[in-house]
């Protein structure tokens, strides 16, 4: 699991250091810091890490579902602890990093499959799903925190899912 983190962490670290002009710019700084805190982020998702979610969440995180929902810190927290939030799968694909002042934002395509209990499992079934994507981070007293998030569930070719 380590290795494919890794794995991970380095193409989506390549595909950012990618200019328009087709340069490679590496990641610097506060960009290479956010690029690997969303990678942290979608893993503690993916194995369910509620503990480390509920540090990583600001007090007022806000996540607009692809189930149509806004769901407020207490509200996701809930439904990872009891499942109605599960994957059996879950990558992502980060396509941008900007960071503003004391805000940064992620951007990029993620393929999840849910758990056949969980909420999007009921949906959608218990097949691979993908989504666009928008984490929104602040920084608060010194230390990044989650405190937005934007998924939706598209096509391959990235039409939105009605």
């Amino acid at each position: 699991m380590r290795l494919w983190f890794a794995r991970t962490v380095y193409l989506a670290l390549f595909v950012l250091s990618s200019s328009a002009a087709g340069e490679l710019v590496p990641l610097k700084g506060s960009e290479a810091t956010l690029a690997h805190l969303d990678m942290q982020q979608k893993a503690m998702v993916g194995r369910a890490d509620v503990e480390g979610l509920a540090a990583l969440s600001a007090p007022d995180l806000t996540i607009n579902a692809p189930t149509g929902r806004v769901l407020t810190r207490e509200q996701f927290l809930a439904m990872m602890r009891d499942g109605r939030i599960g994957a059996e799968d879950f990558e992502r694909t980060i396509e941008s990093v900007k960071v503003s002042g004391d805000v940064a934002i992620v951007m990029g395509s993620e393929v999840f499959t849910p758990t056949p209990q969980s909420e999007l499992g009921r949906t959608y079934g218990a097949v691979p799903l993908y989504r666009r994507y928008t984490n929104i981070y602040q920084l608060i007293h010194g230390r990044w925190m989650w405190l937005a998030r934007h998924a939706n569930v598209v096509t391959r070719q990235g039409k939105e899912v009605r």
